[in-house]
């Protein structure tokens, strides 16, 4: 079966909360990036009357979703549920029932973060842990990311003229809380690039230190669909919300290296399988790893590294049960940066469908 790769940008703010562009001019800048689709997520707000193609770009509206009174915990990002659910922001367990009931997916947004201790930041982490029913974590978002090295006056200027020496990739008690919910059952990972492109002052000097232009080139998920663009937005909207639910995609920091041709799958018998996709195994499996440019290439295990190379092949034949993923670094001025992770593959010795 074809495959059609799209990137796409997520978690996006606009002018209608607390971003400073509108979405024809989002989806110019898209254009100009080489995104195929972005999907906007506006504080507690659904905005759908944007929704469409725009040119060469879908847009897609979904709704970051939070309760006021608890600013800063427990934020979500809801997508094709195609009605306002603020109203349930005050209880995550249910917000997260009724996007089900909705028809939508649901991601926790930033499930970690660092405050910044120069610009008083906040962390504004995930807490109710105990919920069950969501789709997926952000593993990596871009200004949460960035937000968490501003600890002192000489880096916060550094960084904001020079981002790329701060960016490494996903804070590790993120990606530890994705290995240890992944065995539990099935927790797809997307990336955000949390645009707003506001202006940030500091005394005299005031700088737009991240752009919407300069965000989309930045860290972005990509997809495999299973059919071309259609032009009919709605149709071609299911492929992109699709694709998310099952886990048919990966996390990239295009700015690194444009990260488009990558490719992790397994091998069993006569079938293949990727990213997303649950197996029965019985006998080994064979994992391949595809890299548009070389790279450190890690196989991951239950969070382990079983396997590594350096280049643009991987490839490694493994009989243990468990959550199969992919790490990518490339280095960028003397440090190894993170630049791709996939979803997994999920490897089972009896049959257990997970949610």
């Amino acid at each position: 079966m074809p495959l059609y790769e799209r990137v796409g940008n997520l978690h996006i703010h606009t002018l209608y909360s607390d971003g400073t562009g509108g979405h024809d001019e989002l989806s110019q800048f898209a254009a100009q990036a080489g995104i195929d689709f972005l999907i906007v997520t506006d504080h507690n707000l659904y905005l759908e009357g944007p929704q469409g193609w725009h040119g060469d770009v879908l847009l897609l509206v979904g709704e970051e979703v939070h309760n006021p009174a608890r600013n800063h915990v427990n934020h979500y990002l809801v997508f094709n549920a195609r009605e306002e659910l603020a109203p349930y922001g005050d209880d995550p367990q249910q917000l997260i029932e009724t996007a089900r009931g909705r028809g939508g997916i649901g991601f926790i947004a930033h499930p970690y973060e660092h405050a910044s201790e120069f610009t008083d930041q906040p962390a504004i982490n995930w807490v109710d842990w105990g919920g069950k029913g969501y789709d997926g974590l952000e593993i990596w978002n871009y200004m949460s990311e960035f937000k968490g090295y501003l600890v002192d006056l000489p880096r916060t200027l550094l960084y904001a003229f020079w981002p790329k020496l701060a960016i490494s990739g996903p804070f590790p008690e993120t990606l530890a809380k994705w290995d240890e919910l992944s065995a539990r059952g099935k927790v797809r990972a997307i990336g955000g690039s949390d645009a707003h492109a506001n202006l940030y002052r500091l005394g005299p000097l005031s700088r737009r230190v991240f752009s919407y232009p300069y965000l989309f080139r930045a860290v972005n998920t990509h997809i495999l669909v299973s059919e071309p663009w259609s032009k009919d937005a709605a149709r071609d909207a299911q492929l992109v919300y699709e694709a998310l639910a099952r886990g048919r995609a990966f996390v990239a920091y295009d700015a690194l290296a444009p990260a488009r041709g990558f490719r992790f799958w397994a091998e069993h018998g006569e079938e293949s399988y990727m990213m997303g996709d649950e197996l029965l195994a019985q006998g080994p499996v064979r994992f391949q790893v595809q890299a548009p440019r070389r790279a450190h290439l890690r196989l991951m295990l239950n969070g382990f590294c079983v396997a590594e190379a350096r280049g643009r092949e991987l490839s490694y034949q493994g009989r243990t049960p468990g959550v199969y993923r992919v790490e990518a670094h490339r280095p960028y001025l003397f440090r190894r940066r993170g630049w791709i992770y996939s979803n997994p593959i999920w490897v089972r010795t009896q049959l257990k469908r997970l949610a």
